[in-house]
């Protein structure tokens, strides 16, 4: 009977993970490449990754063919954008695809360890939770181009291998690495990373237990890869890039509000609540449930060092990132993306507990809100899926892809007068490596091979007739027009 139920559970485990993997993979590459690029970050980083490709440094990001030292990220965000490229061609996909794969590896990596320390229930529910968590899969999220996918990844790896560690310290080593990794992919935000390695350190005591070497190896594993990329990236431009990494992307952004990103001490508590209301009111009454019943003081003190290290680890990793950057002047929602793989986790082990040992009532009033917010936010992520506002502007300049004529020109505004959006650069190098030019009409007359964009209410025939031009492309924004050959 036993060898039975135990068939019977790992059976309806596996169904029930298999369900909820292929509702991730639908979740996040359903349309995938059909979104129009979004302004600045994902922007940024699209034609960071392109023109690394086209200069073959793979060392220096630039900005239209010059260093940027706006976008003050080390490479690997950028190196994942190019296999993106690599694998299905320079277009939105490709812009966003290791995203999204790294978005489903996290989900994969949160179900493995909670199976492993948890059980299959806890394995499912927190799987469940990470994979209709709106914000993580929207908002900067892991469908974007943008570095937050991998830095959670490598978060989310560093974190749980700190856990792991509580009976085997070589897991601290490959949480150390981790951390480095996810350095090279965000900069200064992965030291919420080292906060959380000593609180989990010196509150479990387990700093008294390691050696010299140990201290060495765990350092090296932390600091050693970013000082080789240190030492290489300091070849190209000296100090340059460092400087404004401490001076613009740490001091400034903590200290002061930048860009116009403003909020209060309960910003990213409001955000919580705009974006995932329904798992944490879960969350705070599977908490209350789980107090009331089997968490006293005393009943701490009686724990096993490895279960208080273990406990002190989780809490930290959700309140070191939402302290750090609710202390920060610079507020951005998508900041603390990396808590909720945590908060999966932590809801994962009380639900499943209360499920478990609850009262049949209470196991039937969790399981349904479990199902309803799961449904709710689901139902979210489907209509973002399947609906995209198209960019005009994007869509016209995407018709000129594959026509190798046009390949390598530059393209001029007809009449911009602002710096031209991120988004439209990364369009223009995508669709046929066009070189933006900020000159004007009169520019574009003087150039032998250039593109003029033209809005609709500029565009005439007599003004074709009169410089000689022709249609390229069109639709209801405008035209691109070229010279007659």
């Amino acid at each position: 009977m036993k060898r039975f139920m135990s068939n019977k559970a790992n059976a309806i485990y596996s169904t029930a993970i298999a369900l909820i993997f292929a509702l991730a993979v639908y979740n996040l590459f359903y349309n995938l490449g059909n979104f129009q690029i979004a302004n600045y970050d994902e922007a940024r980083h699209g034609v960071s990754a392109y023109e690394m490709l086209q200069n073959g440094n793979y060392i220096v990001n630039t900005y239209r063919y010059l260093p940027d030292y706006w976008n003050l990220k080390p490479p690997l965000s950028f190196w994942s954008v190019i296999l993106g490229y690599k694998i299905v061609g320079y277009n939105a996909l490709g812009l966003r695809l290791i995203a999204a794969v790294f978005g489903l590896l996290t989900i994969m990596m949160v179900a493995f360890f909670m199976l492993k320390k948890h059980g299959k229930l806890a394995s499912a529910i927190s799987a469940l939770v990470l994979t209709t968590t709106f914000q993580y899969l929207t908002n900067h999220g892991v469908r974007t181009g943008n570095p937050d996918s991998l830095y959670v990844f490598f978060f989310t790896a560093s974190v749980l291998a700190l856990l792991l560690s509580g009976k085997n310290n070589k897991w601290i080593y490959i949480s150390g690495l981790a951390f480095s990794l996810a350095f090279l992919t965000k900069s200064w935000h992965a030291f919420s990373i080292v906060g959380i390695i000593g609180i989990y350190l010196i509150l479990s005591n387990k700093f008294r237990s390691f050696r010299f070497k140990q201290w060495i190896l765990l350092i090296s594993c932390m600091f050693l890869p970013i000082m080789i990329w240190g030492i290489i990236r300091y070849q190209y431009d000296g100090a340059t890039f460092f400087k404004d990494m401490v001076a613009y992307d740490l001091l400034r952004r903590s200290s002061n509000t930048i860009e116009g990103h403003v909020g209060g001490k309960l910003f990213y508590l409001r955000i919580f609540f705009q974006f995932y209301i329904l798992w944490f009111s879960i969350l705070f009454g599977a908490v209350l449930v789980y107090l009331n019943k089997n968490i006293s003081f005393k009943q701490y003190q009686l724990l096993t060092p490895d279960k208080k290290a273990y406990l002190i680890g989780i809490c930290a990793w959700v309140i070191i990132p939402i302290l750090i950057f609710s202390v920060a002047k610079t507020k951005i929602r998508w900041y603390i993306m990396p808590v909720y793989p945590a908060f999966s986790v932590i809801i994962g082990v009380l639900a499943s507990r209360v499920i478990r040992d609850g009262k049949r009532a209470m196991k039937i009033f969790l399981i349904g809100a479990i199902l309803m917010a799961s449904g709710a936010y689901e139902l979210n992520i489907y209509r973002y899926v399947h609906h995209d506002y198209p960019d005009p502007e994007q869509t016209l300049i995407q018709q000129l892809t594959g026509k190798y004529e046009m390949k390598g020109r530059s393209l001029f505004d007809y009449k911009r007068k602002k710096e031209w959006p991120q988004k439209i650069v990364l369009t223009a190098e995508l669709a046929a490596d066009l070189h933006i030019d900020d000159g004007n009409f009169n520019a574009f007359l003087r150039s032998d091979r250039g593109l003029l964009l033209v809005q609709k209410q500029f565009y005439s025939k007599k003004f074709l007739d009169t410089h000689h031009l022709r249609v390229v492309a069109f639709n209801k924004w405008g035209y691109i027009v070229g010279k007659v050959q």
